[in-house]
């Protein structure tokens, strides 16, 4: 793998693990790169082979090579995740098929810092959202205090 290969692939996976989304910042490092079908399985050194991750479901995942099974890992390109895996309000997350069950096994998906990862990321979308809200308000108030001090403005002429 190239160097501009490899810049390419962190940028594709927006510099996160593919599989639990820890990013390169909360990693503390650049991930590492995971060949979805292992070279041990006869998988290919190529673009579409590579799944940039993190170095614990690197690790879990091994060399599992199992394509037309329930029993395997399910792609982060490829698959729709949202047909196998729902998150629940509590963090962890469910299978919905037995494939969704089976990664989220594998790959130990509900390990306690992930949970409280998705967790702390779901707070701070919603002080995102607060924040964003309030913006919103404090411009319509701006607004109105405008208005206000414009009709101030033409009764203190009408005086005059």
């Amino acid at each position: 793998m190239t160097s501009e290969q490899r810049e390419a692939m962190r940028q594709r996976y927006q510099f996160r693990c593919g599989y639990c989304e820890t990013s390169e910042v909360e990693a503390g490092a650049e991930l590492t790169v995971d060949h979805f079908q292992p070279r041990s399985r006869d998988g290919v050194d190529a673009h579409d082979n590579w799944v940039y991750c993190c170095h614990a479901c690197n690790e879990y995942k091994g060399d599992l090579w199992q394509p037309d099974s329930p029993q395997r890992i399910l792609h982060p390109l490829h698959d729709n995740l949202a047909k196998h895996i729902v998150e629940q309000p509590d963090g962890t997350l469910v299978g919905l098929t037995q494939t969704g069950r089976f990664h989220i096994q594998r790959l130990r998906l509900n390990r306690a810092p992930l949970v409280a990862h998705r967790l702390e990321q779901r707070e701070n979308a919603r002080w995102q959202q607060t924040v964003e809200r309030l913006k919103e308000e404090v411009q319509e108030l701006r607004h109105r205090m405008a208005q206000v001090e414009q009709a101030l403005r033409t009764l203190r002429e009408r005086e005059r």
